[in-house]
């Protein structure tokens, strides 16, 4: 199967657990019906995100480098965090709309979220192999599937289960056994599409000697006599991926819970905004090859827009301002990937995107645990808008990267 083709198809899998179960479903279900109360639930929610990102943070670099050590390490360990992933995202099939079950969930949470950061690092990691002779394009093409992907299994869900008034498997909705049985189907979709790319893809890496020195290593990457230009990069995109998770994993929540949303028109919404990160991530790859200003473009946009989400109190503005910010998160998150490959060398990409994914955790659980303070003490609204804070830092640090867009060699 075409490389590329195996590259999106996974893309297609593994956005439902960004999209669904941090971003929209699970999120809303798990506050507003297990928890009960939503601004302790979205507290609990967010606490437990930034403790994956610690974890995350800490192994990540040591995995990626034995991956790198090993012979086709970067598909064995891509093989075996994703379907680890697709378990854990099954079992919040067992979390019923009680408070017996908020750890039980807290804990999937934690599982689901260490497994998928994991195995997105090491996906991420194959672009090269996948996609050499246009990395921006491959990328955005990546991206822009796992939108098309969420479009498709957004209106699968609203349409089967959630919609009508008798769904399609007799599931009783007073019990929301409809929204439990979701993690199922989305089990099931991760797995179907990711099924080339772990499988039929002939992947290969050539195995580098592993040394004892992973601290010195990603020392010398990040710093030599000053902060390097990798190091510069990596600090940026510490900074606005920080304000991306407490985007990512409260916008649901604060749809329902602040906005007043129902669970169906947050799905809605979900599948419009996957229409508008499709459309941006194609058109970014197609028509700005130049990374590190589509970066510094989307992110100037994006501040904009979260600050008018942070104020608002229209529900149909509200859905307006998140289809357009989706529009430009997609292309956000595609350069960045594009930035980190051209970057580093090919026979490192195991190692370089442990480092990457430590730059998006390192202090990620930071912008969740103080969201998740500013949350509890003040409003959502504050806990929310304080992502424009880190998102701000970002763009600053971004515009003094020296970058210039490398098409990779084979």
């Amino acid at each position: 199967m075409n490389k590329l083709l195996s590259f999106s198809l996974y893309d297609v899998g593994n956005s439902v657990f960004p999209m669904i179960v941090i971003a929209a479903l699970t999120s809303s279900y798990f506050v507003n019906n297990v928890v009960d109360d939503p601004q302790y639930g979205t507290a609990l929610w967010q606490f437990t995100i930034g403790v994956t990102g610690i974890i995350v943070a800490l192994i990540m670099p040591y995995i990626g480098k034995i991956a790198d050590s090993r012979a086709n390490g970067k598909i064995f360990y891509l093989r075996l965090f994703s379907i680890l992933c697709i378990i854990f995202i099954g079992c919040f099939y067992l979390i019923k709309p009680s408070t017996n079950y908020i750890y039980y969930g807290l804990l999937f949470l934690l599982l689901s979220g260490i497994t998928y950061e994991i195995s997105n690092s090491f996906y991420n990691s194959t672009l090269k192999n996948c996609y050499p002779s246009d990395l921006t394009l491959g990328s955005g093409i990546g991206f822009g599937s796992g939108f098309i992907g969420g479009v498709v299994i957004f209106f699968l869900i609203l349409s089967l289960l959630i919609i009508p008034e008798k769904n399609i498997f007799n599931l009783n909705k007073e019990n929301f056994d409809h929204i439990r049985f979701v993690h199922l189907i989305l089990a099931f979709w991760f797995l179907l599409f990711a099924f080339p790319l772990l499988f039929f893809s002939n992947i290969n890496n050539v195995a580098e000697k592993y040394t004892n020195r992973t601290f010195l290593e990603i020392k010398s990457l990040v710093w030599k006599d000053k902060l390097s230009n990798t190091g510069r990069f990596l600090l940026a995109r510490l900074f606005y991926v920080d304000g991306l998770v407490i985007i990512t994993t409260t916008i649901g929540i604060f749809g329902t819970s602040v906005m007043g949303l129902s669970i169906q028109q947050i799905l809605i919404l979900g599948l419009q905004a996957n229409i508008s990160g499709a459309i941006g991530c194609y058109l970014f790859g197609y028509l700005i090859k130049d990374d590190k200003l589509a970066i510094i473009i989307t992110l100037t946009v994006v501040i904009f827009l979260i600050l008018l989400i942070s104020i608002n109190t229209n529900q149909t503005m509200f859905m307006v301002y998140v289809v357009t910010a989706t529009f430009f998160t997609g292309p956000l998150q595609s350069s960045s990937r594009v930035v980190m490959a051209n970057l580093t060398d090919d026979n490192r990409q195991g190692f370089s995107f442990g480092i990457f994914t430590l730059s998006g955790k390192i202090t990620a659980f930071l912008g969740p645990i103080l969201a998740a303070a500013l949350t509890f003490l003040i409003s959502q609204r504050v806990g929310f808008g304080f992502s424009i804070v880190l998102l701000s830092l970002g763009l600053f640090l971004m515009i003094g990267v020296s970058y210039n867009n490398v098409k990779s060699k084979t």
